[in-house]
């Protein structure tokens, strides 16, 4: 298709997926029979393992929306209030002031870890997952400032048969999907390893009330089927802390307050339904990140019908915030000054290895602030890299637009790793709506490629609908020039000949910053859902 994913095949549909989320759910009314109540949790003051940075960021954010959203019973615990008997005593007085048709949200953002379960054969891997509380510590008596995943299913089964939400913005195991180049300083993750306790103190000590008439007997606290179970990330990945709207976060957190705001409401009918919720966080989780961390959803029998509130204040304007910049030398300080004045508003100048964009003028890289080289060898001037900044100014408003369209689900195999060159790869993208489509790709130095509608490979015009609940294929192959190419899927109820009419003038020409504000403007008339896919490619060996 271009000079840097080259076809491996056509265009085609695969076939349709096994079940549809729509059919797994019940009933979309916006209102709710009971009260929403909360206890939201943060940490990172953390005494004795690594600090984090965004956890109480991520806490307050959920707490100032779910107020916005009107929930009038809220707790929150940060840093040393969260104890082990203070996180259950709230839970517990929680649960007393509540009746049985009102839904319980426990929101959790810290470090979490796993250890050798209690249970011998509760666990397929063997281990029981934590919840690392501000004072914990390896050695007693600090180790018993812990929730194990046995516990916190006890505080769900004293709930009853009350609803409750579980947001868990920390992760248990695993390694990262692509690794991190070394000259971005990342702000952490939200994972600690632990050893074998020689004195574990939550063997001996006495359990809390609320614990002892729910003991777990080693059952999986994601299939309670009173349990909507939100986990920051499928097995096996880590969670990065990140830089979002200027503060560190963790993207799931910020995704779900993102979410309730309204942008989660996708068919703005004024309540959010767990297909919503579910649709919503899984494709701007992995879109923030950049693909590095896909969250896992668990909804239980019983709470299908759930339906969040939202904020109803029209707060759904996009609040843009300034792409930042850097350079790995002082002479490269006129050329992103003279970037910033022209993107006026729109970019800012840092000295800092982890902008959004660091320029290694010395090697001719362009890397972002997750650690990915987004572009490799071919940024040695200025002209070079103010054509990655101007494709990055263009995807950080791509990126807002598509927040407030529908999602279109995107898939990439293989999953893990940058693609080596030569290496063959697929893109899946899948929409829940039929219509009218176009495709388009970034490459990494920013060169417009048009992949759909195309007459030339397609003289049939089989490539113009897409079909809901089909994946669009992409069969590809890594090439030149390596670094970040993003494909990007609009899909439209009408024809959209102005839009794909732009696309072809572009073809085969890096993005003009002039073009820009043009090509956003006919998306954002034309697009009812939108795709975006990256694709991190490297040369061979």
């Amino acid at each position: 298709m271009s000079n840097v994913l080259k076809a491996a095949g056509a265009c085609r549909r695969i076939g349709r997926l096994s079940a549809l989320l729509a059919c797994m759910f019940i009933g979309h009314s916006p209102s709710v029979a009971g009260e929403w109540r909360a206890l939201v949790i943060g940490i990172d003051a953390y005494q004795n393992v690594s600090p984090l940075k965004g956890a109480v960021n991520d806490a307050k954010d959920i707490a100032d929306t779910l107020k916005a959203a009107g929930v009038r019973d809220l707790q929150t615990l940060y840093d040393a209030e969260a104890t082990r008997d203070g996180v259950i005593t709230a839970w517990q007085d929680l649960i007393e002031r509540s009746a049985e048709d009102d839904v319980l949200v426990l929101s959790y953002a810290g470090h979490g870890a796993q250890e050798t379960e209690w249970v011998k054969g509760s666990e397929a891997d063997g281990l029981d997952e934590v919840f690392l509380l501000a004072g914990f510590d390896v050695s007693a008596p600090g180790n018993g400032e812990r929730l194990r995943d046995d516990d916190l299913a006890a505080m769900l089964r004293a709930a009853g048969d009350r609803s409750v939400l579980v947001l868990a913005d920390s992760c248990h195991s695993g390694t990262m999907t692509r690794s991190i180049d070394p000259r971005i300083v990342r702000l952490g993750t939200r994972l600690v390893g632990l050893p074998p306790f020689e004195n574990d103190l939550l063997r001996s000590q006495p359990l809390h009330p609320l614990l002892q008439d729910k003991a777990s007997d080693g059952d999986d606290l994601q299939e309670l089927a009173n349990v909507i179970y939100v986990g920051a990330t499928v097995d096996g990945q880590v969670i990065p802390e990140l830089m979002i709207a200027g503060e560190p976060r963790g993207a799931l957190s910020w995704s779900f307050a993102r979410g309730v705001e309204g942008r989660a409401d996708l068919d703005r009918d004024g309540g959010i339904s767990m297909e919503e919720l579910t649709r919503f966080l899984k494709e701007t989780v992995r879109v923030a990140t950049e693909g590095r961390q896909t969250p896992s959803l668990t909804i239980g029998g019983g709470t299908r019908s759930a339906v969040l509130p939202r904020v109803q204040d029209n707060i759904l304007a996009r609040g843009n915030s300034a792409l930042t910049i850097s350079a790995s030398t002082d002479a490269a300080m006129p050329v992103l000054n003279n970037l910033s004045r022209r993107h006026e508003g729109a970019l800012k100048v840092i000295d800092a290895a982890n902008a959004d964009l660091f320029w290694d003028v010395e090697a001719g890289d362009v890397l972002t602030k997750f650690g990915d080289v987004v572009l490799r060898k071919k940024a040695g001037n200025a002209d070079r890299f103010a054509e990655v900044v101007a494709k990055w100014l263009f995807l950080s408003e791509l990126y807002a637009l598509s927040r407030e369209r529908q999602p279109v689900e995107g898939t990439l195999t293989p999953s893990v790793g940058h693609i080596p060159e030569g290496s063959p790869l697929r893109v899946g993208l899948t929409s829940d709506e039929s219509g009218y489509m176009a495709v388009f790709a970034l490459e990494a130095d920013g060169t417009m490629r048009l992949l759909a509608p195309d007459k030339a490979a397609d003289p049939l015009g089989k490539d113009t609908k897409l079909e809901a609940d089909y994946p669009y294929i992409l069969n590809l192959r890594a090439a030149l020039p390596f670094g970040a190419d993003h494909i990007v899927l609009i899909r439209s109820r009408q024809p959209m000949p102005q839009l794909v009419g732009v696309l072809s003038a572009m073809e085969g020409r890096p993005l003009d910053p002039s073009l820009a504000p043009k090509l956003l403007s006919l998306i954002g008339k034309s697009a009812e859902a939108v795709g975006i896919t990256g694709v991190y490619t490297e040369p061979a060996g």
